[in-house]
């Protein structure tokens, strides 16, 4: 297993999680985090909706059990992991109450639910690369230079607004405990590694599939040209921490 990176959003994340703790990343992606977890020591689980994804994860993290599923309907029995994750999920799925319902449901009594979304467009420089994938998937760019917690003037905020993070969470049964703000620095070395990064998230995945992977590369390396730092990129973005638990316990995460 290949020792995960330091990552300060990971740290905060898993905080409180002691060795033997059952943890489950909802959306684990390629298994970034579960390996930096079972480093730690964790007995890690990992759900995604794409089998590509669980092939990567599977590679990095040849512990874990992964499953293939849906955030809204986790293939999972109740109460049986002390550490729920969600890392930049809930934002990109169609019911994010849904999903922290059954979070909720899958969470031990006294462990705890954590959840990320990125902050406002204009905290984040990874809109960059949303602005850049949009003329491929006829998507509407971010608009940095509108922030606040309705940009389109109708509907409900977005989840970077705390406000909502936290009423949806009480909705999904959960008591929230804090909402963290990190600003998060990220470096890509070079053009390779950011553009395998954009492939591994959704909406380069989602690009990948309207356009392809060429042109998603082409895309991404023109737009965030003004990130170049030496021969690679760094870009820093604010990324909000929902720490939450099911509302019958307030035990922290992990065994003893």
């Amino acid at each position: 297993m290949r020792t995960a990176a330091p990552s300060p959003l990971h740290d905060r994340v898993l905080a409180g999680a002691g060795p033997g703790a059952r943890m489950l990343d909802v959306g684990c992606g390629a298994g970034e985090l579960l390996a930096r977890a079972a480093a730690d020591d964790l007995v890690v689980s990992g759900v995604d909706a794409e089998r590509r994804a669980l092939a990567a994860a599977e590679r990095l993290v040849p512990g874990a059990v992964l499953t293939l599923g849906d955030a809204h309907d986790l293939p999972c029995d109740d109460g049986v992991f002390d550490l729920v994750t969600l890392v930049q999920v809930l934002e990109h799925l169609a019911n994010p109450l849904l999903a922290l319902r059954e979070a909720c449901r899958v969470c031990a009594p006294g462990g705890a639910v954590r959840a990320t979304v990125w902050g406002r467009p204009d905290e984040c420089d990874a809109t960059a690369v949303g602005a850049a994938l949009a003329p491929l998937t006829g998507a509407a760019p971010p608009r940095p230079d509108r922030p606040g917690p309705d940009r389109s003037g109708t509907g409900a905020p977005p989840l970077t607004d705390p406000d909502r993070l936290a009423k949806l969470a009480g909705l999904a049964g959960l008591t929230v405990r804090e909402i963290a703000v990190l600003r998060v620095p990220v470096h890509h070395p070079d053009p390779d590694d950011l553009v395998a990064g954009v492939l591994a998230s959704g909406p380069g995945r989602h690009a990948a599939r309207a356009a392809g992977p060429g042109a998603v590369r082409e895309a991404v390396l023109r737009g965030l040209e003004p990130y170049r730092h030496g021969p690679g990129y760094r870009l820093v973005d604010t990324v909000r921490v929902l720490d939450a638990g099911p509302a019958r316990g307030t035990q922290a995460p992990g065994r003893t």
